[in-house]
């Protein structure tokens, strides 16, 4: 049998539901609650196959409570069930299993049912295997064993994931983020936007097995760094200084930047992350060309002091080691020739030419 509670502020209504009940020998009404705040506790101890909640109620809404329930187990069913047809698109929006409304019908009630049935006997899957997100280049979330990555409803919810996992796994507050991602909308309309895409997001991880990494604590929010394996934050663990670390380690943290950092993803609130990671980069291939000249190897140390300039045409310094290293390998006039097209490419880009000092070091080379 199916453990059922019904929370409705309106008495009349759950006597209703009771005899429905009665009479469906696959549920069990485990309690009714005319507060849903009652019904928020109760659930925060004892598990709950299926909830049915009214809408409107006093104090906190229907779909509040869903969250609520649903940060408990992520595998409730919640049906809501009100007088107001024009909930319904707000309640599917929530990912509830269904909607009813008043005054129940024995036979929208018993389809309800058949409907949750063979989902609620289906065992649940949990996937052990830690959620790989990439936040370098094309930001994605997928499963270690799946090449294509998870597809969440709405923008948004990827925006809230990538903003969770910047903060590191600290929480944060829910009037922050509501501050940060939904800075010019309403308040009451960015908290529903919000509670709807704090559901999107668990319904979507759930589907995948994945039920704990989406943390909430009273109104504060964050990722459960434990379960997510994410280069973003492998970058910022392993960053120390660029100047001390050793080539193999330089090396390592090159690879892990695959682009910047939430390539075509333009959330003003990345912005001072993405300067600063963009920096730590640039101070990384400067090491890495410093270190492979150590070791004479030539073709390593350009490729490093080019891809510097393919974050930033407008470094100099790298333009000099690059102009060096090729005065090296190269005749004089295939080194002018780079010089040139790179002056073209400074123009097109910037609108500006080499400064007096590079025009002087060509003039020296």
């Amino acid at each position: 049998m199916f453990k059922v509670i019904a929370v409705d502020d309106e008495q009349n209504a759950l006597n209703r539901f009771e005899r429905l009940i009665l009479q469906d020998s696959r549920l069990e009404l485990v309690k009714t609650f005319t507060k849903p705040q009652e019904a928020a506790k109760f659930c925060e101890d004892n598990k709950i196959d299926i909830a049915f909640l009214d809408i409107e109620m006093p104090g906190m809404s229907g779909l509040e409570l869903a969250e609520v329930l649903m940060d408990y187990n992520p595998y409730i069913e919640v049906v809501f069930i009100t007088a107001y047809n024009q909930y319904a698109l707000e309640a599917f929006k929530a990912h509830a299993t269904g909607y009813l409304l008043k005054p129940l019908s024995r036979d929208d009630f018993t389809a309800q049912i058949d409907t949750m049935e063979n989902k609620l006997k289906k065992p649940h899957e949990v996937d052990d295997d830690k959620i790989e997100i990439n936040c370098f280049g094309a930001f994605s979330i997928k499963r270690a064993k799946d090449s294509e990555p998870l597809r969440f409803r709405t923008s948004k919810a990827e925006e809230l994931l990538a903003f969770l996992i910047q903060n590191e796994g600290r929480a944060r507050s829910k009037d922050m983020i509501l501050d940060t991602l939904w800075p010019d909308v309403d308040l009451d309309k960015a908290a529903n936007n919000f509670r709807v895409t704090c559901t999107y997001i668990r319904s979507t991880l759930v589907d995948y097995g994945y039920t704990d990494v989406l943390v909430r604590d009273h109104d504060d929010y964050s990722i459960n760094t434990s379960r997510i394996k994410c280069d973003y934050l492998e970058f910022r663990n392993k960053m120390a200084n660029p100047t001390t670390l050793q080539l193999a380690e330089v090396e390592e943290l090159i690879k892990l930047y695959k682009g910047p950092y939430l390539e075509n993803r333009f959330y003003e609130w990345a912005d001072e992350t993405k300067g600063w990671l963009e920096t730590r980069y640039i101070q990384l291939l400067y090491r890495a060309g410093e270190l492979y000249k150590e070791k004479s190897d030539t073709d390593a140390a350009i490729d490093s002091y080019e891809a510097i300039l393919h974050v930033d045409l407008y470094e100099e310094n790298a333009l000099k080691e690059l102009l060096t290293l090729k005065r090296k390998k190269l005749p004089t006039a295939a080194v002018m020739d780079y010089y040139d097209k790179y002056c073209e490419s400074l123009m097109k880009e910037y609108g500006l030419e080499p400064s007096k000092e590079i025009r002087d070091f060509v003039k020296a080379l």
